[in-house]
């Protein structure tokens, strides 16, 4: 019966991963998020002095296609991931690459995942965004004894409220 309820139900199978996820990796903290906040200052002068982008962010028009999302910890760590959208070209992801490894090495911080992304998709119905699916391009786990590419190209779907 539970099986059944698991396969059938989306709204179960979401609740029964995201407490496994939750018991697992934890809820992120006021302090993850502080640290990736000081990661996203870090690293944008970096990665902007060795790439050049064409264009800004959809979602932060103000800014370049860079965010941070913060990570957390319990029983296993879930580390902050750096998305940089638009840079297709593998040198120049290279490039990106070495400079986010130059900080978190220099600075002695906690591992990252780095994302490149093919460009980002922001959706606006009326007043409400939301992202739409995306193409990963590569995926990089940085940490301070090395450098491990963890992914290559593949889609990426988020969930719908």
């Amino acid at each position: 019966m539970g099986a059944v309820a698991f396969t059938i139900s989306d709204s179960v199978r979401s609740f029964v991963c995201t407490t496994a996820e939750i018991s697992i990796y934890g809820i992120t903290s006021a302090q993850d998020v502080d640290e990736a906040a000081a990661l996203e200052a870090a690293v944008t002068g970096p990665i902007n002095a060795v790439h050049r982008f064409t264009r800004n962010s959809v979602l932060q028009p103000d800014e370049r296609p860079i965010s941070v999302t913060p990570g957390s910890r319990m029983i296993l760590t879930q580390p902050s991931v750096v998305v940089v959208y638009e840079i297709r070209d593998r040198a120049e992801q290279d490039k990106v690459t070495a400079a986010v490894e130059a900080v978190v090495r220099d600075r002695k911080l906690k591992p990252v995942d780095l994302r490149f992304m093919d460009q980002e998709n922001w959706t606006v119905t009326g007043n409400v965004g939301e992202r739409g699916p995306e193409s990963q391009l590569k995926r990089v786990r940085i940490t301070q004894s090395g450098t491990r590419e963890q992914g290559g190209a593949k889609p990426i779907t988020y969930p719908t409220p």
